[in-house]
C-alpha cells in the first residue's frame, strides 16, 4: 500500500507546524486534573495528537513542553467531592489509612522527561485524621499513610524531571474543599490539622526535600488559594528548604482568619461611621518567611 500523503507535513514548514501546535494545545492556565479544576475548560484540540505518529511526536513536545502541569492529590471518595458529614465506618477508615497516594493529572512516566513546567499542589486533606505522640517533636503529630504516600509521588515525579524542568511552583487550594456542593448549604468548616497534612508529609520527607534541592531552580513561587483571598510570595529555594512548610501554612492559616476578623468589624462599624472598626479595610496578611516578610491579598 502506497504511504498517504500529507500536505500538514509535506507542505508546512516545521516553524509553521510547531505555531499551529501551540495555538491548538496550549493554554496559559496551569492544566489540572478533573477533580482540581471543577468546572474549568481549557478549549484544547487534542484530537491532533491522534492524527498519525509523526504530528504525534511534533506536537507532544510542544502539549507537554509549554503547559504548565498542576499535580494534586487525588484523597478517597468522598473527600475529593465532599467534605460535609458523610457517614465514615471501618472499611473507610482502612482505605483512609492505605492511601495510594494518587495524583491528577495522570501524566504517564514516557511524557514526563518532556514536561517543562509544573505546578505542585502540597494539599492533601483525608477524610479522618490521626495523630500519634512524638517525643523528638515534643508534642502530637498528623499520622496520614495517603498523605505520605502523595508525597512520595511527588518525589518520584520531581525525579524524573530534574534534568528537563524549567519552573517550579507551590500551591495549596483550598476550594474545592471549602465550597458546598449545596447552595442553599453553607460552606463547610475546614480544619487546620488537615489542612497542614500534606504540608508535614512533605516536611518529614528526607525525598523529597532532595528532590526540591537538586532542582536547577533558584526562585519557587508559591501560592495559597482560599474563596475569598489568595497568599502569593516568591521564596528562593535555599530559604524554602531550611524553613518548616508546616509553619509557613500555618502562618497563612493566622493571616487569613485575621483578614476575616478585620473586614468584619470593618463591616460592622462602616454602617453609622463609628465603633472600633471604623474606615477600616484591610486587604494584606503578613507572613514571614525566613525573616522577610510577605503578604497576602484579600479578594472580596
Amino acid at each position: 500500500m502506497a504511504p498517504t500523503n500529507s500536505p500538514f507535513l509535506d507542505l508546512l514548514p516545521p516553524e509553521m507546524r510547531l505555531y499551529i501546535y501551540s495555538f491548538l494545545l496550549v493554554t496559559p492556565q496551569p492544566i489540572k486534573g478533573t477533580i482540581a479544576r471543577q468546572d474549568a475548560k481549557y478549549n484544547l484540540h487534542t484530537a491532533i495528537l491522534r492524527t498519525n505518529r509523526q504530528i504525534n511526536d511534533e506536537a507532544r513536545s510542544v502539549f507537554f513542553g509549554k503547559n504548565t502541569f498542576c499535580i494534586s492529590s487525588v484523597p478517597p471518595a468522598p473527600s475529593t467531592t465532599s467534605v460535609r458529614n458523610a457517614a465514615f465506618n471501618s472499611e473507610d477508615q482502612e482505605e483512609e489509612d492505605t492511601g495510594s497516594g494518587a495524583f491528577e493529572p495522570p501524566l504517564q512516566l514516557r511524557d514526563l522527561p518532556l514536561v517543562r513546567h509544573l505546578e505542585i499542589d502540597l494539599l492533601y486533606y483525608p477524610r479522618s485524621l490521626r495523630t500519634t505522640w512524638s517525643a523528638a517533636d515534643g508534642g502530637w503529630k498528623p499520622t496520614c499513610v495517603g498523605a505520605e504516600r502523595y508525597i512520595a509521588s511527588l518525589f518520584y515525579i520531581l525525579r524524573c524531571v530534574e534534568s528537563s524542568l524549567l519552573s517550579l511552583s507551590l500551591c495549596a487550594d483550598m476550594r474545592p474543599y471549602s465550597a458546598s456542593r449545596t447552595p442553599e448549604l453553607e460552606d463547610p468548616p475546614l480544619s487546620p490539622t488537615k489542612l497542614l497534612t500534606g504540608f508535614h508529609a512533605a516536611d518529614t520527607s528526607p525525598r523529597f526535600k532532595a528532590a526540591l534541592a537538586a532542582l536547577p531552580i533558584d526562585i519557587i513561587p508559591l501560592r495559597f488559594d482560599f474563596p475569598e483571598s489568595h497568599f502569593d510570595f516568591c521564596v528562593e529555594k535555599r530559604v524554602l528548604l531550611r524553613e518548616s512548610l508546616v509553619f509557613l501554612a500555618g502562618q497563612v492559616l493566622l493571616a487569613r482568619s485575621e483578614i476575616r476578623l478585620k473586614a468584619l468589624l470593618g463591616e460592622m462599624g462602616g454602617d453609622d461611621g463609628e465603633g472600633e472598626g471604623e474606615g477600616m479595610e484591610v486587604k494584606e496578611g503578613r507572613v514571614v518567611i525566613g525573616l522577610e516578610e510577605r503578604w497576602g491579598v484579600w479578594e472580596r
